[in-house]
């Protein structure tokens, strides 16, 4: 998996690209989790656009939300756009979004960076 973080203003837009596997989007949410710029963002903009292949399975996003949901209690709020075309993929980020119905974080799909944009910039 390649994928670059590009710190902004008020939030993260993180691309993802080439071979992606669902491990490695974890630990990549660890790191991200750490990082102390994290606790003063507003968005993540997670751009799958450029993804080539994949090996993630609904366990993998059962572990993003669980993750998120913890962070969560010391976070509380953050919008997280998933950007994102290919119909698989689309699957999986409802499922992601499906599972954090719950927690503070709020979480939406887009496939246009543009509408992504738009709607995390409108916190």
């Amino acid at each position: 998996m390649s994928h670059t973080n590009n710190w902004e203003t008020n939030g993260l837009y993180r691309k993802f690209s080439g071979i992606l596997c669902g491990d490695e989007i974890l630990n990549s949410n660890f790191e991200l989790h750490t990082d102390p710029r994290f606790q003063d963002i507003k968005y993540i903009i997670n751009d799958f656009l450029d993804v080539t292949e994949f090996s993630i399975k609904t366990t993998h996003t059962s572990a993003y939300a669980k993750s998120d949901e913890i962070i969560s209690n010391a976070k509380i709020k953050l919008r997280i756009a998933i950007l994102v075309t290919n119909p698989e993929l689309i699957d999986l980020a409802n499922d992601y979004r499906n599972k954090m119905k719950d927690c503070s974080f709020d979480c939406e799909i887009f496939q246009t960076i543009e509408e992504a944009r738009k709607w995390a910039y409108n916190y």
